[in-house]
């Protein structure tokens, strides 16, 4: 168990004991469905008991502590959802803790509600960002590893023999750099986009035909960070290109380089 298996173990534990969890998962693409899947194989491989978000129940700021997916829901011009939804529930927890994210912007709102979110960081750049904002290391602020390392990965393969050469898995969408069209290009993490997650198997299935897809080929290019994730957890050969912010190569740096070899940052 790595350092950070032990301080997400620790602070879900810690608050678990006096609060109830209430989890949501974040909106967003199949990639979001990984981060919701390795959320519930966590909470499950460390009997963390949890209840989904509903939006007709009531929840008391005494009671309850919500989980929220984290992600990349939570970028200033390009999402909103994810900080309408804190916005909308910060008075109805005693805290809420945003699971493993990458965050730009939204200054002022993570300044007034500083005492009540913990958030985790996936990514240095996200946690220098945060710590600049007030925010302590090991109090309201940790860096950790994206939920998606947390995957219970052998459920969901099957173990099929690669026999195809390269997939082409690179984004359609906001955040592509370059915006460029791509023959025979795969972008396997549209083909769920939506509020889908709180639904547990619906985010197992969809993790599963994400995997079995890459499980077909030796090498896999793509900007797509779940993807390259997944492919790398599988031991493929990945080249991984930027997005069109930070965010894959702060990944990429804190998660990957150093631990899975076979992947590579293309930076131009």
């Amino acid at each position: 168990m790595s350092d950070n298996d032990v301080n997400l173990k620790s602070l879900l534990e810690f608050y678990h004991s006096s609060h109830k969890l209430v989890y949501k998962a974040n909106p967003g693409n199949a990639g979001d469905g990984v981060i919701a899947s390795a959320t519930y194989d966590f909470f499950e491989r460390n009997a963390l008991p949890f209840s989904q978000y509903k939006e007709e129940n009531t929840y008391s700021a005494h009671d309850h502590v919500l989980v929220f997916g984290g992600g990349g829901n939570l970028i200033e011009g390009l999402y909103s959802e994810g900080k309408e939804f804190i916005e909308q529930n910060v008075d109805n927890f005693y805290r809420i803790i945003i699971m493993p994210s990458t965050i730009k912007g939204y200054e002022e709102f993570f300044k007034q509600n500083l005492h009540k979110l913990i958030i985790l960081c996936r990514e240095k750049t996200s946690f220098g960002y945060i710590e600049s904002l007030g925010y302590e290391t090991g109090k309201n602020v940790l860096l950790t590893d994206d939920m998606a390392f947390y995957l219970d990965l052998s459920s969901y393969m099957s173990f099929v023999e690669p026999e195809k050469g390269a997939a082409s898995c690179f984004r359609t969408d906001s955040e592509s750099l370059t915006g460029e069209w791509r023959n025979n290009n795969h972008d396997i993490s549209l083909t769920w986009n939506g509020d889908y997650w709180d639904n547990m198997y619906l985010a197992r299935n969809s993790t599963r035909c994400m995997v079995n897809f890459l499980e077909e080929y030796t090498t896999v290019n793509t900007d797509r960070l779940h993807v390259a994730i997944l492919a790398s957890l599988l031991g493929k050969e990945v080249n991984f290109h930027p997005n069109s912010y930070y965010k894959n190569e702060a990944v990429y740096n804190y998660s990957l380089l150093n631990h899975y070899p076979r992947t590579v940052f293309i930076k131009s």
